[in-house]
């Protein structure tokens, strides 16, 4: 009996998260929410990837690659948004 492929939950959310923590980290004062999206996104796909291992449903293989997607989108836009809220907290971009 073959198993039915499902869609990995949270797979588009954590893409469109990990995707919109980039721009928002180099909008003016967004920064610090693209550091929230980006840490939501880094959850929520390390979540999902966590249950693609070890569950038993069979999850699509599109799924899973828009998860991993969405993670690395996550981690540079999260790193950049740290970079950004470090230059203006210094006031290194004003000067």
């Amino acid at each position: 009996m073959k198993q039915e492929e499902r869609r990995l939950p949270l797979s588009t959310v954590t893409l469109v998260f990990g995707a919109l923590s980039i721009p928002l980290a180099f909008a003016g004062h967004l920064c610090s929410l693209a550091l929230v999206l980006g840490l939501y996104a880094i959850a929520f796909g390390w979540w999902g990837q966590r249950r693609a291992r070890t569950h038993l449903l069979r999850y699509t293989a599109a799924s899973v690659k828009r998860s991993r997607l969405g993670i690395r989108l996550a981690l540079f836009g999260t790193g950049a948004a740290i970079v950004m809220w470090v230059l203006w907290a210094t006031n290194a971009l004003l000067g």
